[in-house]
């Protein structure tokens, strides 16, 4: 039997082999991406080839076909969601464990490639926003169950994320340690309170003292930059008049949609175009709308959000940038400061503060006995949220390895142990 562990992310894609020595490695997921073992999880219906295309090989198809089919990114948000049955894409309906189930195709395919034996047990991760919610958990595990079975994953473990990182920090250890594991992905921040280093196998249950976690990730850092600095560009703050001829606002669903890109494709819907086109009669910022028309109509959404990153990213070296797009009657040229950013996402930051305490209140601890603080996911990378951390425990005690793929490493490492018993 051949092990792996496979970390689906909100964002990226990672998966973890087991060698036959006992070892891990990373696999190579998706060869065209600038790092190969990172696939990003998102999709695209291509009208050319009549069917879904995966990771970096989705978006250069989407360019390919001149944005002409559908792209969809961070589908894992809407796992707890109870109310999202199924979606529209071009001829049928799709489930949200038919979306899935294709990253995880692609993720066999891999497998497929790297060994010849069918025969399969895949430790997949799961956030721990939801152990306070057992319902919520059960929808989103239950999901996954049946995204793994279509993709022929007959033998499958769930492990929390952060938990997963643990095992990976674990595996540098040289003596015991109780550890704040902090999973900051694109959709979730996660907290394990652990004991490691115990030499102990198996779920590890015993050693883990405290999980929990907020809704709160890096796509919430983006729509704090989209509201805060690019909103203004699509009609935010400008009024129109009403049938009844009184001065109303933007219309604040319309922005909220926009303030999420995964969301920003339920704008093309006939009906919000015929809201758009009243609006633009009687706006004060004509210009603006015309820019948000052409956002929706034009299928830029993903390239504006992709320039949004790119300048959160840049801020995390540099105390500024600039936001550059221009497309049809879009022209952004946006400086942003650090400092602004950081203001931007300080309510963001005061809830994961807050939980963050919660949890190792929950452990029985404070700050001060805690040994070590494992840092994961990529918004760990962004300072305001090290200095988060190294403000309560000391920046002496603040661990990384590898932001994108300790995770993966982790859910290998317990498919590993999983293989020994």
């Amino acid at each position: 039997m051949q092990y792996f562990g496979l970390d689906f992310g909100t964002t990226n894609t990672s998966l973890a082999w087991v060698r036959q020595d006992g070892g891990v490695t990373l696999c190579r997921l998706d060869p065209p991406a600038p790092k190969a073992d990172v696939l990003r999880s998102l999709l695209y219906y291509s009208l050319d080839e009549r069917g879904f295309i995966v990771g970096q090989r989705a978006i250069d198809e989407y360019l390919a076909e001149d944005m002409q089919g559908t792209l969809m990114q961070s589908i894992k948000t809407f796992l707890a969601d109870d109310s999202f049955e199924e979606t529209f894409v071009h001829d049928r309906f799709y489930r949200l464990e038919d979306l899935i189930s294709i990253i995880f195709r692609h993720v066999q395919t891999a497998i497929s490639e790297l060994t010849p034996d069918e025969d399969s047990m895949v430790v997949i991760g799961r956030p721990a926003v939801f152990v306070d919610r057992p319902e919520k958990e059960a929808v989103a595990q239950e999901r996954m169950r049946k995204a793994a079975q279509l993709a022929r994953f007959f033998n499958v473990r769930f492990l929390y994320e952060p938990i997963a990182a643990g095992l990976a920090y674990e595996s540098r250890l040289e003596q015991p340690e109780v550890a704040l594991i902090a999973d900051l992905g694109g959709g979730t921040t996660d907290f394990t309170v652990m004991r490691l280093g115990t030499r102990a196998r198996g779920d590890r249950r015993e050693d883990i003292l405290a999980s929990g976690g907020v809704y709160i990730g890096g796509d919430t850092f983006d729509a704090r930059i989209m509201m805060g600095k690019v909103a203004r560009h699509f009609g935010a703050g400008s009024t129109f008049r009403s049938m009844e001829g009184r001065d109303q606002p933007f219309p604040q669903m319309l922005l909220a949609r926009l303030s999420r890109w995964h969301h920003v494709a339920f704008l093309r819907a006939q009906r919000t175009q015929e809201q758009l086109r009243r609006i633009h009669w009687t706006s004060s910022a004509r210009d603006k709308i015309d820019a948000f028309q052409d956002l929706v109509e034009g299928n830029y959404s993903f390239f504006l959000y992709r320039e949004i990153e790119r300048a959160k990213s840049e801020l995390s070296a540099n105390e500024r940038t600039t936001l550059r797009f221009h497309r049809g009657r879009i022209a952004i040229e946006e400086a942003i400061e650090r400092a602004e950013f950081e203001q931007l996402i300080r309510p963001d930051l005061e809830q994961i503060e807050r939980r963050m305490h919660d949890v190792v209140g929950e452990a029985g601890l404070t700050p001060a006995k805690i040994d070590s603080v494992f840092l994961t996911g990529g918004s760990a990378q962004i300072p305001a949220v090290r200095q988060l951390f190294a403000r309560h425990f000391g920046d002496d005690k603040l661990r990384a390895h590898d932001y994108l793929t300790s995770v993966a490493y982790g859910l290998g490492l317990s498919a590993a142990a999983e293989g020994m018993t």
